[in-house]
């Protein structure tokens, strides 16, 4: 049996490795946490607090190119006159940054407590040597960025379309899985309701084809929440896998435009066997998916850390295609009984089944199953 080692790197070793080149930030920005890597052009592309930044990827400090994109001094007014830290949240902090066509990117922002998406134009070809905002196209942003720079946001573009995990309001508790742009109108998860999302931070959108037949794609969102109530006596976060079919559209009566193939399931990451009981790694920090020959099954590496006062730690979890799939055809839980617990569903599945691709569904059931996973700690 072969054995799957991680290596790590420590700062001083990265440096002394000679491989290690140092951007040492803006005076007037910070908060570099949106990337977007485009191989084509050369570059990597930053969004920060009220900066877009572009950097050549052989020497990031060679011909670094830079957008200001701070709010106006009345959102930033606003957003002082309703408590908000000037310096830490009155700020636009990038939260999306995707490619929508082969000019330009579409990039949003908190805005100061107002979410603003602009078009960035960078040109078609690498010596075009353009990069400046589109500022007479500014749109909406609710829906694509949040409005509170501290919350998670995962996105990704498909085929002209927006697809989001993000909070929704002011207050940062209305959290949705969104899609907008593109010519359908938006559609959602349903709005304050436990059972589709619990408070989640999220991680990461991916498209992953179901068949040779694109009318068969499905999205796919990683992301953390709050346990749901009767799933544990204490209070504790879970790993989420959530299942959409790209081509949902919504439903009638009391789900036009939301989805009606939404899937849940929650990711285990934990030491096998039965010593391994107390081991949960549920605290779901990133997503990497590694292309295989064939495309419609990538190798999934999940990297967690603990929320458990027993243990502390870190580890990364793979996953097959095979087994994640195999968990969205069931069994499924729903809430039952007189205390309205989760219970495995015992009647028939409605038909079509839930999650079906291209014959929506217009009764919703959640899931909430166990995926097994082979676990390589760290």
């Amino acid at each position: 049996n072969k054995s799957n080692i991680l290596y790590s790197l420590f700062p001083t070793e990265m440096l002394e490795s000679n491989n290690l080149l140092t951007f040492n930030g803006l005076a007037n920005s910070s908060a570099y946490h949106t990337f977007l890597l485009d191989e084509e052009r050369g570059r990597l592309f930053v969004g920060a607090k009220d900066h877009v930044l572009s950097f050549n990827l052989v020497d990031i400090n060679l011909d670094m190119q830079l957008i200001s994109w701070p709010p106006s001094p009345s959102r930033r007014d606003e957003c002082k006159w309703a408590g908000k830290d000037v310096q830490r949240e009155c700020s636009n902090f990038i939260k999306v940054l995707q490619p929508f066509n082969q000019t330009h990117l579409y990039v949003c922002g908190t805005g100061a407590f107002h979410p603003v998406c602009a078009y960035v134009e960078v040109g078609k070809r690498p010596e075009d040597n353009i990069f400046q905002l589109g500022s007479s196209s500014f749109e909406n942003g609710r829906g694509k960025s949040p409005y509170d720079p501290k919350l998670l946001t995962a996105s990704m573009l498909i085929d002209g379309e927006l697809y989001a995990g993000t909070s929704a309001d002011f207050m940062g508790r209305d959290f949705a899985i969104f899609r907008t742009l593109g010519k359908h109108h938006p559609i959602r998860t349903e709005q304050h309701d436990s059972r589709w999302l619990n408070d989640p931070r999220f991680i990461s959108v991916h498209l992953i084809p179901e068949s040779d037949n694109p009318e068969d794609d499905k999205i796919y969102l990683f992301f953390r929440e709050n346990a749901i109530d009767g799933e544990q006596t204490s209070k504790a976060t879970h790993a989420r896998i959530g299942q959409l079919c790209k081509n949902d559209f919504g439903g009638h009566r009391s789900l036009v435009n939301k989805w009606t193939t939404f899937l849940k399931a929650r990711l285990i990451c934990s030491v096998p066997g039965l010593n391994g009981i107390d081991t949960h790694f549920d605290e779901l920090q990133d997503v990497f998916l590694m292309s295989s020959k064939d495309p419609k099954n990538p190798i999934i590496y999940a990297v967690f850390t603990t929320s458990s006062n027993i243990f502390k730690g870190s580890a990364v979890c793979m996953y097959s295609m095979a087994d994640i799939r195999r968990v969205f055809l069931g069994p499924y839980a729903h809430r039952d009984g007189p205390n309205y617990q989760w219970v495995p569903f015992l009647g028939r599945v409605p038909y079509p089944r839930p999650g079906t691709v291209r014959r929506p569904i217009t009764q919703l059931i959640m899931i909430i199953n166990i995926l097994s996973t082979k676990s390589t700690l760290k």
